[in-house]
């Protein structure tokens, strides 16, 4: 679904390993909705994706702190957003709601997008410039 060294790469090694791995995510849930295997999909979205989403965001974090990026309070803001977001569908995903569950994909699509693709080029900018 994604072509994540055209689209996303960042060029900064944990990040883009992570960014990786949630596009590797995404792309499995699809994989198993094309495989008429949406029960699997949607426990692997919540329970998987979910978890790993954390694990992200904690960790990308730490790292603008590690450089001190100024936009990191805001960029904390719009991962928690996110994260409220997803945990408000989370029960219906999990009560086989296919509306709550589309939204959940769209809303990951929408932040693979722009977050990755648009929001976190401005740290990885501010950082590769830094850095040299």
């Amino acid at each position: 679904m994604f072509d994540f060294d055209k689209e996303f790469k960042l060029g900064i090694e944990q990040v883009d390993r992570e960014h990786v791995i949630l596009v590797d995510m995404l792309n499995e849930v699809y994989a198993l909705i094309g495989a008429d295997q949406r029960d699997e999909a949607r426990r692997y979205f919540n329970e998987t994706l979910s978890s790993y989403v954390d694990e992200h965001f904690s960790n990308e974090e730490k790292f603008m702190e590690s450089f001190q990026y100024p936009g990191l309070e805001e960029h904390r803001k719009v991962h928690e957003n996110y994260r409220k977001s997803f945990n408000e569908l989370k029960p219906q995903i999990d009560s086989f709601d296919d509306v709550s569950f589309r939204q959940a994909l769209s809303d990951a699509f929408t932040w693979i997008i722009g977050h990755i693709g648009r929001t976190d080029r401005k740290y990885a900018s501010h950082y590769l410039t830094q850095k040299s």
